[in-house]
């Protein structure tokens, strides 16, 4: 998605957008945080930070926090949102063209790197490498296209308990929306919107390339219903999960 979609998404953020941070979700980013020493020491940025939902957990740990977005409207309503945290520095940028250099001790970017070029995924990756200063930690949250696939298995075995097996691929692939899908690159298109979506080895590749060390991969889980978008329900299976990434320069 570019900067016209998200400008769009900023007076409806709650309604289109799935968040980390609401409702019943395991995410294991605060906690992570929480681990980090001498935090009121430091500086922690986060890009592509929307309307800035942990400004005021940001403020309180750290020393200074730098946060930003490439669409105005989201910077817009996040520095109304964070009037009162004086440590806080908002700015409109894209993550695509950064340029700092060994600037802050941690770095965050929440279901951020969704552009649809490869090549610009690759530069965020680094920039935000560049960014970072030695030793410091970076904390990413992706969507996993792993999640996805793992739907359309629930799709395809529902059908499979009420159809025949040729009309319960059918029938999956088309509320799978197969067609939308590039399953070799990870992309998702619908109209004129296209998103990435990440495999975990995917995900490994964009970090080492950009010179990230001691990345682990772990999941942040959704609860099944309303929280999870327009997906079909699945409650008693395994939750859908985006990915959580941790790493070192």
């Amino acid at each position: 998605m570019e900067q016209k979609q998200w400008d769009k998404l900023a007076e409806k953020y709650h309604d289109e957008v799935i968040s980390p941070f609401f409702g019943e979700v395991e995410n294991p980013l605060i906690d992570e945080l929480k681990k980090i020493k001498n935090k009121n020491n430091k500086i922690v940025a986060e890009f592509g930070c929307g309307l800035f939902y942990l400004g005021e957990k940001l403020s309180k740990m750290f020393k200074q926090v730098h946060a930003s977005d490439f669409s105005s409207k989201m910077v817009k309503k996040a520095k109304e949102g964070n009037l009162q945290f004086t440590n806080i520095n908002l700015v409109q940028e894209d993550i695509r063209k950064i340029n700092y250099k060994n600037k802050f001790d941690v770095i965050l970017s929440v279901n951020s790197l969704l552009m649809p070029s490869l090549k610009d995924i690759s530069v965020s990756f680094q920039n935000l490498h560049n960014a970072l200063k030695k030793n410091g930690t970076c904390f990413i949250i992706l969507p996993s296209m792993e999640a996805v696939i793992y739907h359309g298995h629930l799709l395809l075995h529902q059908q499979l308990d009420k159809h025949d097996e040729a009309t319960a691929k059918r029938t999956a692939k088309v509320m799978f929306e197969l067609n939308k899908y590039d399953l070799f690159t990870g992309h998702y298109t619908d109209g004129k919107d296209k998103q990435k979506f990440y495999y975990k080895h995917g995900i490994m590749q964009f970090m080492k390339k950009a010179g990230f060390n001691e990345i682990k991969i772990s999941k942040v889980k959704y609860p099944w219903g309303k929280e999870v978008s327009d997906y079909e329900d699945f409650p008693n299976e395994d939750k859908l999960w985006d990915w959580f990434i941790k790493a070192k320069k």
